[in-house]
């Protein structure tokens, strides 16, 4: 594991190397565990800073199974799988993108958050999803300031 990202900025940069993303996400588990609020994003636009995710009925429960609870990473290859969990799937592909990788940011075992990394269909495989689990390991702190800024 390399070492940890000043910012935010720093941590699109990576992912814009590899494992490549034409959108990219950052959110904290907000709301008392209720919902996923996006503290960066490399699209405004579409999806803006603040923006939230109920955990319930916006979230796929096998993708929260896995991704939140089970903190394990998600890969979604194609525009299928994005499209059977994931409720946006027409602004995702409206992007450009047919492809995910979703990974747990965890800190002293607890699950804060989640980084989003989305490509085109095709795009990303095991060798994606290892660099995607490295940024986000070295993105932590990031994550626990954000947290301690918002609450």
């Amino acid at each position: 594991m390399s070492s940890q990202f000043e910012n935010f900025d720093d941590v699109y940069a990576a992912a814009q190397e590899t494992p490549g993303v034409i959108l990219f996400t950052a959110s904290v588990v907000a709301d008392a565990g209720t919902s996923m609020a996006r503290i960066y994003t490399s699209h405004p636009g579409v999806y803006p800073v603040g923006g939230r995710k109920t955990l319930g009925g916006d979230t796929n429960p096998v993708w929260l199974e896995q991704v939140l609870k089970g903190q394990q990473p998600f890969l979604g290859a194609d525009k299928e799988a994005v499209r059977a969990f994931f409720f946006d799937s027409a602004t995702i592909e409206s992007l450009g993108c047919g492809a995910i990788v979703n990974v747990p940011v965890v800190s002293n075992g607890e699950t804060i958050g989640s980084m989003n990394f989305l490509a085109a269909e095709g795009s990303y495989g095991q060798t994606s999803v290892d660099a995607a689990v490295d940024i986000a390991q070295r993105s932590v702190p990031l994550f626990e300031q954000a947290i301690a800024t918002t609450n």
